[in-house]
């Protein structure tokens, strides 16, 4: 076939959208393929012709070459994926719409833990969009995050907060108190309580110690919620929490705006959108099934990978001991974590060695003393001991009597 002169003319995309069969008919594109076998057309011109690539004409070639007279043109598209397992399906329509917006790594985490089936978060997102479109909503607009520097090492300082919020339904909202470590993110804790008290936050930290050891610094806001009856008790919630600290070798420091804990308020964010479509599916409504559940989501977590470090926190906090970059301590002995996880009080004595506390008279030992004082862990048990621990030993004093609750 003669070339044209000129040089061939370009050809705009728009004229190679539809398909080779639906552009030329079956008996021109066999007259091309043969003319291309018998070397009558050069592999450029055929493509010319056809409108293909190079590798699609020997790709036709070839089949035409297999079978020329049942070769013909098919339409390429469709569906060509198995359809989601039904029981799948029907726990998307459920889970869906307990979330606002969904989130797709959470649903694909769901699937892989309840069904064995695995599915990218990309893949999870474009198929509820296309087979629940009602049930997606867009993302709301937030604030781009500020940057801020992380710690070197483990240990060196632990972020903590709490959250009030209508986790399941109930007559009175719930509390998460979490803690995490800055240097490696991994969630060192997780506990859901009835009352935002300090008490609550000494049995918190007391498993947290025995678990991990003792950082160096822990970082929390001003306490303002923190305080057992403290409106009536006369104690002072972080002068509670900064004496119980620094007897136990931790330094207490104060953010000066929720901006300053970004990390630990993002974190409240990640599980409020995973755990209350969680606690709603699984109809929890009472502590002890939502912390099991709120254990196997901090595990999950901790096993995650994270995008800003490529490490899940599990396989951070490995390396940095791996690395030597733990600035971590030993837990105390459970004996003074009960002596400075508590609450102190000082009574007076009455005149026949009883001491009155919550709202009777309790017998004690013999002493001296006009005054006393009280360690008392709530709804549990209390010491009444000579004097309160002091510095630099801060250690238990002659105990006078214990009571259990």
């Amino acid at each position: 076939m003669p070339r044209h002169g000129g040089g061939r003319r370009s050809r705009c995309p728009a004229e190679k959208k539809q398909q080779l069969a639906k552009r030329l008919t079956l008996d021109f594109v066999r007259q091309t393929l043969e003319s291309f076998h018998r070397e009558a057309l050069d592999a450029s011109d055929a493509c010319e012709l056809l409108g293909i690539s190079r590798a699609h004409l020997f790709r036709i070639r070839l089949a035409w070459l297999h079978d020329a007279p049942g070769f013909a043109l098919r339409v390429s598209g469709g569906d060509h994926h198995e359809n989601w397992p039904l029981e799948v399906r029907r726990f998307l329509g459920a889970f869906l719409p307990l979330q606002r917006p969904p989130n797709f790594q959470l649903v694909a985490d769901q699937l892989a833990d309840r069904f064995s089936f695995h599915r990218d978060r990309k893949s999870v997102a474009a198929y509820a969009r296309t087979h629940f479109p009602n049930l997606v909503l867009p993302p709301l607009p937030v604030p781009k995050p500020k940057r801020r520097w992380e710690r070197s090492r483990i240990g060196e300082l632990w972020q903590h907060d709490s959250s009030i919020h209508p986790w399941w339904a109930a007559e009175d909202k719930q509390t998460l108190l979490l803690t995490v470590d800055d240097h490696s993110r991994k969630y060192l804790g997780a506990t859901f309580v009835p009352t935002d008290t300090t008490w609550h936050h000494f049995e918190h930290f007391r498993r947290a110690f025995l678990r991990h050891g003792r950082p160096v610094a822990l970082y929390t806001d001003g306490l303002a919620l923190f305080g057992y009856q403290s409106s009536t008790d006369g104690g002072d919630p972080r002068s509670e929490f900064q004496r119980a600290l620094t007897a136990l070798g931790v330094s207490h420091l104060v953010a000066p705006s929720p901006q300053a804990k970004g990390k630990i308020e993002r974190r409240f964010g990640t599980f409020q959108k995973r755990l209350l479509a969680l606690l709603a599916f699984e109809r929890i409504d009472d502590y002890g099934r939502a912390q099991n559940l709120l254990d196997h989501e901090l595990e999950q977590q901790n096993r995650t990978v994270c995008r800003t470090t490529g490490l899940c926190p599990d396989d951070a906090w490995a390396k940095a001991i791996a690395d030597r970059r733990d600035a971590m301590r030993p837990s105390p002995n459970p004996s003074l974590l009960d002596l400075h996880f508590a609450l102190h009080f000082s009574r007076r004595l009455n005149a026949d060695h009883q001491v009155d506390f919550l709202g009777r008279s309790w017998p004690i030992g013999a002493t001296q003393r006009h005054t006393v004082a009280i360690i008392h862990h709530p709804g549990r048990q209390f010491w009444v001991v000579t004097t309160p621990p002091k510095p630099p030993e801060n250690r238990w004093s002659d105990v006078l009597g214990k009571f259990s609750l």
